[in-house]
């Protein structure tokens, strides 16, 4: 005979289901309780390059005002290595309550996992997002003694000198050598790619004529270029920019679907509460809409950006797509 079902008296019931109300009330209070208080202790900034980068700079400007908005500290931990990896890697292994966030980029979200065989964090799976910070176009330039004025003459030069022609980068992985990268593939150019470690080096070799053409954040060049060491021939955002206003953008001089702009957002762990989010998410938004910080961001060459979590997700997503295809594009995959 079989075994019959247990059956409660109806007062236990009664009692458990009170007591499952109970605990699900206590958990939604605990939850909001949390971002309520959130936080009561000082908060750790993670920037996965070294300090005086331009993320750096950017974290610096996020730092200062989200202390003062939430009345706690907000320290920068500087963490480099393999362009922005490390430190990304240990923000996705951090317990995931908002107390550990991740000023992160372009590379660290979209290009480190296109470029490298292997990274040990998902950009997607592994992170809360909550805010895209800002945007930042990088320029096309040239040594001056090249007998470049544009574009159309530049892709000329490198196909008349195959295998001849340099162009620098700030590293492997970059947004600027990827950029590089795909403008010799798109045009089916032959030049070598010289990366440095940091961009000051790889400006000072552009400026001895040891690399010809450079893809560069505008704002270390913009010196050089009005001095007319260098030569600006194209900008790689969608429209012009105020700093150099009479440089076309890739789109103008010829090049279509070729927008490549440094982009910065904050993330937190994966898993961390969604009130906590968007409690940051709603901090921050009020921070990047302040007209002190928006003038701090653009003294930097930084354009504000501000948007939900979910604006930010699917950047991240649409610029993952764009440059895993890029990277397989222009053979530009990297081993670890």
């Amino acid at each position: 005979m079989g075994r019959s079902a247990m059956v409660f008296p109806v007062h236990v019931r009664t009692a458990c289901l009170a007591l499952s109300f109970a605990l699900f009330a206590v958990t939604g209070f605990s939850t909001g309780t949390l971002a309520q208080s959130y936080p009561s202790r000082p908060v750790t900034l993670m920037v996965p390059f070294p300090a005086g980068s331009t993320t750096d700079l950017v974290g610096r400007i996020l730092a200062d005002e989200l202390s003062k908005a939430v009345g706690q500290s907000v320290v920068i931990d500087n963490r480099g290595g393999a362009g922005g990896s490390v430190g990304s890697e240990a923000v996705a292994r951090s317990t995931p309550d908002g107390y550990t966030l991740l000023m992160g980029t372009i590379g660290t979200h979209s290009i480190n996992p296109a470029v490298y065989a292997k990274i040990n964090y998902d950009p997607i799976n592994d992170f809360s997002p909550i805010i895209q910070f800002g945007t930042a176009p990088n320029v096309l330039v040239v040594n001056p003694d090249l007998p470049v004025k544009n574009v159309k003459d530049l892709i000329a030069y490198v196909a008349a000198n195959p295998g001849k022609v340099n162009y620098g980068s700030s590293g492997n992985g970059t947004s600027n050598h990827l950029s590089g990268a795909m403008f010799v593939a798109r045009n089916g150019l032959k030049a070598t790619h010289v990366p440095y470690r940091g961009g000051s080096q790889a400006i000072t070799d552009l400026l001895r004529g040891e690399v010809q053409f450079m893809f560069y954040h505008y704002l270390p060049l913009l010196g050089h270029i009005k001095d007319g060491k260098l030569r600006a021939i194209a900008i790689t955002s969608a429209n012009r920019i105020d700093a150099l206003p009479g440089v076309p953008v890739m789109k103008e001089a010829g090049m279509d679907d070729f927008e490549v702009s440094a982009w910065f957002g904050v993330w937190a762990p994966a898993k961390t509460p969604k009130d906590v989010v968007a409690k940051l998410n709603q901090t921050i938004l009020k921070i990047i809409k302040s007209p002190e910080v928006q003038k701090s961001l653009q003294a930097q060459g930084i354009d504000p950006v501000a948007g939900s979590p979910e604006d930010l997700l699917n950047l991240n997503k649409a610029e993952l797509a764009r440059w895993s295809k890029a990277v397989e594009q222009a053979g530009a995959k990297l081993s670890n």
